[in-house]
């Protein structure tokens, strides 16, 4: 079964966020881009980023993340690096 759109792009997101990470030389634990569920809005992922034991998140509405799938820039891509950021 292929993934969707916003499959793909929670999956971008997760990887995206690893190699931002590396490069800025930020130790990280975790790295989730979850939706669904109790603690996530409907249509909305949110992208955790756990570093020296705290976690912090961004949330991404489900056309952000669709739009991930194919495109590596725009506002979506600054909320990630603002958040990574914020980390250092």
């Amino acid at each position: 079964m292929p993934l969707s759109p916003f499959d793909l792009g929670k999956l971008k997101i997760a990887a995206h966020a690893r190699e931002e990470l590396e490069r800025a030389g930020v130790p990280f634990e975790s790295i989730h881009c979850r939706s669904g569920g109790t603690a996530t809005p409907e249509r909305t992922a949110r992208l955790v980023l756990t570093v020296n034991g705290t976690p912090a998140h961004v949330d991404l509405s489900a056309e952000e993340v669709e739009e991930c799938e194919a495109i590596v820039a725009g506002e979506t891509w600054r909320k990630i690096a603002r958040l990574i950021e914020d980390l250092r």
